[in-house]
């Protein structure tokens, strides 16, 4: 389609088809009100791109596209409904007709809705474009409404449910998405959930709009109350289609802008598998046909070539998934027994589609929900790897037509064959013939056709696997004087030695060759080997392979490519290594039989050693504090971290790696590095809103404080799900456990954790909007700081003051009292403090009426944010400025700011754009801001 401002013209064209477009509106749509001189120019160089574009186009409805010089402009002459948008619109209208009927309706809305594949102008900025999205975004939301009152109407409030629910998490103060799901819910029988969804609905248009719930909720409210809910008639036709759409107040959430594409390296050399190929396509085919989702389960033992066969068929098929492809390693049989949870592997999926932490819901059931809305309407191919059971599989099902999954497994999953109708596939090792194959394409073909009975030895020790093969062609190709005979004795010599290090079972030759494989390392990788089998995590950096070997990292890095030459383990990311789950089983058998308990215990506690230093090191950054406790003074090297932002993308690196290297620390008794990692991950946590991951890891925290009998760290950990209970919605349990964190404070007389606990405290209440308990324990806390000594947490303790002091209107008080923070933080040279000040006092200063002073405390904060990297934090102030700005009746200055806010925000793929978005598409009608934080 060309460059993106070829695509803002295309699409400008379109949205007008068979109507002229005047070139200084097409200059406009792509330069916006200020273009460059050759705009002009340059706008006749993509119509003649375009044009030549046209001519090669193959139209859906076998008429041609042309592009025509009208009278001062340009008209686009094509079918309506070879556009998606205009037959789009003739679904809607068609279904809204009176004559038409409940049956006939859904299958035209169901249609209407099904054109919506992502975002619409993906790629394309600008403000027309972002106008447009907007104005199309609210025509989805009243065609998804006028079909789930059609589907209410015929009886299936389950489909309702399902797809208004993620709906209500991206627009949650839309009134009539909350409505139809409330009818959905008591058509169904869930009248207690209907009921709560009534009050999360008024409860957030009170809290963020100051207004109660429009007559339609509150009379559905009160008819539910009294018994007296009739089903739903047909929706009138959406409003779009009697009057040209205005810009809503509304937009399009952010991830829909992402087209995942996550699928791995695909593999080099694959041969063979033709009927296996076959049977996924033809099922593929099926699923096209009978417009449904394809489902697949690829299903065999160890090693023979699942997830090899699964991602080369995914990376053959992706060009027919144009709006992504999901991938997660589901772990169903890792040595060391760690799963990954549905609910974890539903947020990865949820992270790829960029869902902001707060907007995910806290079930398993509503989160499945939101991602299947996520993938609604989307042709995508989701690939479920190493799947232990039905249950990781089917919350990561989607529902829309347009979608292909396709799972591997050990077992063949017959409940997905019996329930939900997937084809089971099973993946047998190779034949004889299939296996020679394979080696030829890896090897040269004249030493495979040459020595007949060496190669079929070597089929036969490889039982078929191509794991066992694919081994087997690197040790030939790695050294190429040794011909098939040789290897192939190699191979039987080993097999011998088998009993002496491991047990035999039924894939004795398999081990074989990995044994074979093993033994033609040189000892410093042999060992480095075997010490990888007490790794944690699916992955390890070269920096923590050095710390379990203990060597330095230009000898790791050799061991390393030693490793990778024998096909012993993969580089799937830079500096980042893996292995197949059966050679990590075989790497923990040895260093089980070869190593001695000491040496594992000292390879693991180095390894554990290395990521809370790591850890530490990147809090530090994330959480600056001035009396920070000094280094433990262990032998340890930490990741290279030198910004905050270098922290943060390390920790988002190691997730997986970290919380299993928190189970593994639970498990192997080192309960003194679980709480010291436990504590460094707590701002990551709540940065970044893993609350649930918080939780678990503090209570595995709690319980080895409390084996180590240390107070000091089981408030620590108290203090830790306190806070994530207080984010999850959970206050009352959120309370207890940062009582316990205050009352544990005061028995070990740490005023510095008394004043910890007491900020936390103060932030249960204030998420409940109880200001003045708040402040209580904020002012708790700043006395306690002043007597330990701690500057920085007294700064912190008087901004909080000073912020609930201005939620209780208390606006001079407040000032004083962040006024004296900002003094203190200039001091301590802590620049993320001070801007967090800075922009308290322009809150306060705008209640007081302290326009300009206000307008000046936002500009220090946005300078010190900036200074600080917190691109977020200057977003948030630039925001805040843009208000004040619009209540001194600087509408141009308004309007810069929030622009320059909205741009960060969107960058970011920041849920706050929103509330921005609506500032800028209100301005017109706009008199003055109020001033409150959005």
């Amino acid at each position: 389609m060309g460059r993106p401002q070829q695509c803002t013209v295309l699409a400008a064209l379109a949205v007008e088809a068979d109507r002229t477009v005047s070139v200084d509106t097409l200059v406009e749509r792509v330069w916006g009100e200020c273009p460059p001189t050759r705009a002009r120019r340059t706008l006749h160089s993509h119509i003649t791109r375009i044009r030549r574009l046209l001519e090669r186009l193959d139209t859906g409805s076998g008429e041609p596209a042309q592009l025509s010089l009208g009278f001062g402009g340009y008209r686009l002459e094509m079918h309506s409904d070879d556009i998606d948008l205009h037959r789009f619109r003739r679904l809607v209208k068609e279904a809204g007709d009176r004559q038409c009927t409940p049956v006939e309706a859904r299958r035209l809305l169901r249609d209407a809705i099904s054109l919506w594949r992502g975002q619409p102008l993906a790629g394309l900025t600008g403000a027309w474009a972002e106008r447009i999205r907007d104005s199309w975004s609210l025509e989805r939301l009243e065609a998804v409404v006028a079909w789930a009152g059609v589907e209410l109407t015929i009886g299936d409030p389950q489909s309702v449910i399902v797809e208004l629910t993620g709906l209500s998490y991206d627009y949650p103060l839309v009134e009539s998405i909350a409505a139809m799901l409330i009818r959905a819910q008591h058509a169904a029988g869930r009248t207690a959930e209907a009921l709560d969804c009534y009050a999360t609905i008024r409860s957030r248009l009170v809290d963020e709009l100051g207004i109660e719930p429009g007559s339609e909720l509150q009379q559905l409210h009160q008819a539910i109350l009294r018994g007296g809910l009739d089903v739903p008639r047909p929706p009138e036709p959406p409003a779009f289609l009697a009057t040209p759409p205005t810009v809503p107040v509304i937009s399009t959430p952010r991830r829909y802008m992402v087209t995942p594409a996550q699928l791995p390296f695909d593999v080099r050399g694959f041969t063979g598998r033709h009927r296996e190929m076959r049977q996924l396509s033809d099922a593929l085919v099926m699923s096209r046909t009978h417009n449904e989702a394809g489902l697949c389960v690829l299903w065999g033992a160890a090693g023979a070539g699942k997830t090899s066969l699964a991602v080369h068929w995914a990376h053959d098929v992706a060009k027919h998934f144009p709006d992504g492809q999901l991938y997660v390693n589901l772990r169903g049989f890792e040595p060391s027994g760690v799963v990954v949870k549905p609910e974890e592997a539903t947020r990865m999926f949820l992270d790829a589609f960029q869902v902001p932490p707060q907007s995910i819901p806290l079930s398993l059931e509503a989160q499945s929900a939101l991602y299947r809305s996520c993938v609604a309407g989307r042709r995508m191919l989701v690939v479920l790897d190493n799947a232990r059971d039905v249950e990781q599989v089917r919350p990561l099902l989607p529902g829309s037509s347009g979608c292909m999954v396709v799972v591997t497994s050990r077992r063949a999953l017959s409940s997905l064959v019996a329930v939900e109708g997937a084809h089971p596939i099973a993946v047998e090792p190779l034949s004889a013939e299939q296996a020679r194959t394979m080696l030829s394409s890896r090897l040269s073909s004249s030493p495979v056709a040459a020595d007949d009975e060496a190669v079929d030895r070597l089929i036969a020790r490889c039982a078929g696997l191509p794991l066992a093969l694919a081994l087997v062609a690197a040790r030939a190709a790695t050294y190429r004087h040794l011909d098939l005979r040789k290897l192939a004795d190699e191979l039987d010599q080993a097999s011998g030695l088998l009993d002496n290090l491991v047990s035999t079972d039924a894939t004795a030759d398999v081990h074989s060759v990995l044994l074979w494989a093993y033994k033609s390392l040189s000892p410093e990788a042999a060992r480095l080997f075997r010490l990888l089998g007490l790794s944690p995590g699916p992955d390890i950096d070269e920096m923590a392979v050095a710390h379990v070997t203990g060597a330095n990292p230009s000898e790791v890095r050799m061991l390393l490519n030693e490793l990778k030459d024998a096909h012993l383990i993969s580089e799937h990311k830079p500096n980042r290594f893996s292995f197949h789950e059966l050679l990590f089983a075989y790497a923990l058998d040895l260093v089980r039989a070869v190593d001695t308990p000491q040496e594992r215990d000292a390879a693991v506690r180095r390894l554990l050693t290395y990521y809370v230093a790591s850890a530490r090191t990147a809090a530090a950054f994330l959480e600056p504090h001035p009396d920070a406790a000094p280094d433990d003074g262990t032998d340890v090297r930490p990741a290279r971290i030198t910004s905050d932002r270098e922290a943060l993308e390390w920790f988002i690196a190691e997730h997986a790696v970290l919380l299993d290297v928190v189970r593994r620390a639970d498990e192997d008794g080192y309960d003194a590095l679980l709480c010291g990692i436990a504590q460094s991950l707590m701002e990551y946590f709540n940065r970044q809103g893993h609350w649930r991951d918080q939780d678990a890891t503090q209570r595995l925290a709690l319980g080895a404080a409390r084996r180590l009998d240390d107070k000091n760290a089981e408030g620590q950990a108290h203090r830790g799900i306190g806070l994530a209970q207080a984010w999850l919605g959970h206050y009352d349990e959120a309370y207890t456990h940062s009582k316990s964190a205050l009352d544990l404070a005061c028995e070990v007389g740490s005023t510095g954790d008394q004043a910890q606990a007491h900020l936390a405290l103060a932030r249960v209440f204030e998420r409940q909007n109880r200001h003045s308990e708040a402040l209580g324990h904020d002012r708790a806390a700043l006395m306690l700081a002043e007597i330990a000594h701690d500057r920085l947490a007294h700064a912190v303790s008087l901004n909080n003051v000073g912020w609930s002091l201005a939620m209780l209107e208390q606006y001079e008080s407040a000032k004083e009292h962040c006024s004296r923070a900002l003094t203190l933080l200039q001091e301590l040279g802590n620049p993320s403090g001070e801007a967090a000040t800075w922009d308290s006092l322009g809150y306060i200063n705008h209640q007081l009426g302290n326009l300009p002073e206000a307008i000046e405390c936002y500009r220090q904060a946005i300078r010190r944010n900036r200074d600080a990297g917190n691109r977020y934090a200057e977003a948030d102030s630039r925001h805040h400025l843009g208000n004040t700005m619009m209540a001194m009746g600087d509408v141009a200055g308004a309007k810069d700011s929030w622009e320059q806010a909205l741009t960060i925000l969107d960058e970011l793929e920041h849920p706050d754009g929103d509330a921005v978005r609506k500032r800028l598409s209100g301005l017109e009608n706009t008199r003055a801001a109020t001033g409150r934080r959005p």
